[in-house]
């Protein structure tokens, strides 16, 4: 803050002894006084968003065969939704990953499901491959004048739910697309700061467990039963000596699929991890890296 100083100066008269003349009164004179100089205000220091989680918002729902990506380009109500809580989000100094970003996403998303064959959620699979510690689905209904919208948002490393909110304008004022645009834009950042509380509340806490990642690794190599088991105990013996905690999502004879919890101090990145296993296992199979992003790594074995 500033603050001002304000001098008041006040006349002085000079008065004759008694029994003498009177003489005129002569004002003293004033003595300059300097002002001090108006503070300065301290420069505000640039806020800090490293400890912010990245979030990824998509849709909630896409048909068959179209991406989340074609979904918001051919939809401009799903698009004045995702620009909505985008704004919010940027407004915060949040880290936001964008769909229109990802040129290889398919490329990713399609080499997981194949690995790991199973039909994986797009949405988890996007935040994955673009490096989003969060992601949020939001999805939008019209009905009668009436605008719902729900948003929900999700760990990315194992999809779990964090919180979810929903809101609804019962009188949107009129029922062309650019108004019903509108309202839906307006919807989606009312419910934001709800469900931003929830997903602060998940990161302050899960930060303490350590940065989490989702290892997928594909065992390709021509290798017998026992040799399967012995790669097996090796790798499950590697992580949990490595890490804070590990969850093995789905382990195979050709896949196993974990979530590691691992310290920032040591592994600052996943390119660390992934050195870590290759170099780990060197005298027993060739690693290969196929895809590493900042939450994702996948990785052969041959």
């Amino acid at each position: 803050m500033r603050f001002y100083s304000s001098l008041a100066f006040a006349s002085a008269f000079l008065i004759a002894c008694a029994g003498t003349p009177q003489d005129e009164a002569v004002p003293e004179t004033a003595v300059p006084v300097p002002v001090p100089e108006q503070e300065t205000a301290p420069a505000q220091p640039p806020i800090d968003n490293s400890t912010l989680p990245n979030i990824l918002v998509t849709p909630a729902q896409n048909g068959k065969g179209i991406s989340e990506l074609q979904v918001v380009q051919n939809n401009p109500m799903a698009k004045a939704m995702m620009e909505a809580i985008n704004e919010y989000l940027t407004r915060k100094k949040y880290n936001v990953t964008s769909l229109e970003g990802a040129a290889e996403l398919d490329n990713v998303v399609q080499m997981q499901n194949d690995i790991v064959e199973t039909d994986e959620d797009l949405s988890y699979l996007a935040s994955l491959a673009l490096g989003a510690d969060v992601y949020i689905k939001f999805s939008g209904t019209v009905k009668s004048g009436t605008i719902a919208v729900d948003l929900n948002a999700y760990e990315s490393s194992t999809a779990r739910l964090l919180g979810s909110e929903s809101t609804m304008d019962d009188d949107c004022g009129g029922n062309d697309q650019a108004t019903i645009s509108d309202c839906l834009h307006r919807a989606a950042k009312r419910a934001m700061p709800r469900l931003e509380k929830k997903i602060q509340a998940y990161w302050e806490k899960d930060r303490e467990q350590g940065t989490q990642y989702k290892l997928i690794i594909n065992i390709k190599g021509a290798f017998d039963e026992d040799e399967i088991e012995d790669l097996h105990d090796d790798i499950v013996s590697l992580l949990k000596k490595n890490f804070l905690r590990v969850n093995m999502n789905v382990m195979t004879s050709k896949t196993i699929d974990a979530t590691v919890y691992a310290e920032s101090g040591k592994f600052p990145d996943s390119q660390e991890i992934y050195s870590l296993i290759r170099d780990s296992l060197k005298d027993k199979t060739q690693a290969k890296k196929i895809s590493i992003t900042r939450k994702l790594i996948l990785m052969d074995l041959e």
